[in-house]
Order: structure tokens, then sequence, then C-alpha cells
């Protein structure tokens, strides 16, 4: 695989941040057919079977950028630190539920790592563009696999379980936890999916949100099944 490697003698090049929106969305969207670009870091595909396919670019600390990808549901409630709930149901509001990281992001293990990674710090608007190419390439030898396993409600249900279990999930927000019980409930168990809440609240969301909040929840993912 080509590396872009920087020679410390080579002039550098920082690519400005809305030049780099235009250089994605000229880039990457013709390589998504049936995705629309959010004329920001999102790609997003039409609902179907109550979810759609989300692309995602993810900024990094200093000039890099990954690759995510993942689904959003139009079930699933969201909340802020003051646990103000809403949905991302529509075109705007798109965002990342059930997700994953380019493999070996937080463990380092070499032979896991897939970078996925590009950086708008390099030498020449033309490696920029390189680097964008070769880092959503890499994506997209992941994606496309893992959309085919999992872009239906029963494939998402065997995925967040398996996330449930993966400790290089358990950096993602909304925790697969979470999403895993309001996927129960989509699934038509509704219970599962109040044990699975309970014990997402119990481990880990009951430490910092109100008791209030909890009700709300038990509410919206009782509503799942209807």
């Amino acid at each position: 695989m080509k590396k872009f490697m920087i020679q410390p003698s080579a002039p550098m090049y920082e690519m400005p941040a809305h030049q780099l929106k235009d250089l994605l969305a000229a880039v990457v969207t013709p390589e998504l057919p049936g995705f629309t670009c959010n004329g920001t870091y999102i790609w997003y595909a039409p609902w179907k079977d109550h979810c759609r396919k989300v692309i995602q670019v993810y900024p990094l600390k200093g000039f890099s950028a990954i690759f995510q990808w993942g689904l959003c549901f139009d079930f699933l409630p969201v909340f802020s630190s003051s646990g103000y709930l809403r949905y991302q149901r529509t075109d705007k509001s798109v965002g990342l539920h059930l997700f994953c990281w380019p493999p070996g992001h937080w463990n380092s293990v070499p032979e896991q790592s897939v970078s996925c990674r590009f950086s708008r710090f390099s030498r020449s608007p033309e490696d920029v563009k390189a680097q964008v190419l070769q880092a959503f390439h890499e994506a997209q030898g992941l994606f496309v696999p893992w959309f085919q396993n999992c872009c239906d409600l029963p494939g998402a249900l065997a995925e967040a379980r398996r996330q449930c279990t993966d400790p290089a999930f358990h950096h993602n927000w909304p925790a697969p936890d979470y999403v895993y019980a309001f996927l129960l409930a989509a699934n038509g168990d509704v219970q599962a999916g109040m044990e699975a809440l309970e014990m997402c609240w119990t481990r880990q969301l009951g430490q910092s949100f109100p008791e209030a909040l909890y009700d709300r929840l038990r509410t919206r993912l009782q509503s799942c099944a209807g």
C-alpha cells in the first residue's frame, strides 16, 4: 500500500478548512452513488427499514481526520449533557448512532491497523487530494461489507451486540449498550430492551444524568415497538 511520506525539507502546505469541505464534496461524493453530501463532513443515504447509512469525516487533533461509517435510526433519541432529548430524523440533523472506527484506531495494534486517515497539512493541494482518496478507499473496503451485514434492523442488532463486548467501541457515543437496548425494542422484544436499558442506566448513564431522563427514555423505548 502506498504511503504518503513527507520529507523534512519539503515546503509544507495547509489546506484551509473551507477548501477541505469543497475537496471532500468534489472527490468523495462521486464515489458514493445514492448518498447525499450535507455540505460539511457527512454523506447519508435514504431511509430504509427505519435506518439510513452514514459516512462521516471525523476531525482529529491537529490537521488529521479519519473516515467513519455507520447507521442513523429514526427511533433512537439522543440527548445532551443537560438531558435534552431529540431525534435525528431530518437531513440536517443526521448523525451516527451505531458506527465504526478504523480497525486499530484505539489500540494501535500494527497488524490490525487500517488508518482511513488523511491530513490537510502536506506538500500541496494535490497531495491532500491523494491522501483523501487513499483514506476513503481504505474505508470503502471496510464499510461496503459492513453495510451489507448491518443495513437492516436484525443485522444492526447483531452488530450492536458485538460492539457491546468489544473495548474498541467503548469510546462511542451513543454507547453501544444504549443503542442495543433500543434495537431490541425495534426488533420486537420490548421487555429485553427495557432490561438492557436498565442495565445501561445502572452501569453508565445513571451516574451522570437525572432519574427523570431515565423515565423519559423508557417511554421512548416502549414506543419503538408501536
